[in-house]
């Protein structure tokens, strides 16, 4: 008796021309732009957004809906960034602004420090913790004055950091190197010197 079974094909392993799901962060959209690239606009003015907003800003509509969506972040980071209002408004994006106050951060506490200036009141006070000599309101600080907060202010805890170790530690060995030699003497302090 023979077999009438059909055989069934051995599966077959998905070819590489099969066609994969896209990723929604690099797949382009009908406005031109990726997902990823309307993070990257909200990010360069540091407006918080969430996926589902980036999401159907990129699915909806034709690049005047993007500089549409441009404007609207120049306008919130001017609200979110008071002080800062006038330079956004110019077209310059938050992110440049913000950039020197996070490099001076970073130069003091580590490259892993990452500065929230939206929502930690410890870093807000880069951009509003100066004041504007002409009116009197808040201001965004000097670098210098954005430093010393950095190196003052407990809740960097910058006194834990190598940088600040390493500056303690010299200190001390300068103390105790003038305390071995004692107190150098300038000649007009010497007994018959040049004012004796």
């Amino acid at each position: 008796m023979s077999d009438t079974s059909t055989q069934v094909p051995p599966a077959q392993a998905p070819s590489a021309a099969s066609p994969q799901a896209p990723n929604p962060e690099t797949q382009t959209m009908p406005t031109g732009h990726t997902l990823a690239d309307i993070k990257e606009m909200a990010s360069l003015y540091h407006v918080p957004l969430s996926d589902e907003t980036a999401t159907a800003v990129a699915k909806g509509g034709d690049q005047s809906k993007i500089a549409a969506f441009e404007n609207y972040l120049k306008t919130s980071a001017e609200g979110l960034y008071p002080t800062l209002a006038p330079q956004i408004k110019t077209g310059i994006p938050t992110a440049y602004l913000l950039d020197p106050y996070r490099q001076v951060a970073k130069s003091l506490l580590g490259e892993q420090f990452e500065p929230d200036f939206i929502g930690n009141p410890r870093d807000t006070q880069a951009i509003e913790g100066g004041s504007d000599p002409k009116t009197g309101h808040p201001a965004p600080m000097s670098l210098s004055q954005w430093k010393q907060t950095v190196m003052t202010d407990p809740r960097f805890g910058y006194d834990q950091t190598p940088h600040a170790i390493a500056a303690a530690q010299y200190a001390v060995q300068q103390l105790h190197q003038s305390m071995q030699t004692g107190p150098q003497m300038s000649p007009q302090m010497t007994p018959g010197g040049a004012n004796g």
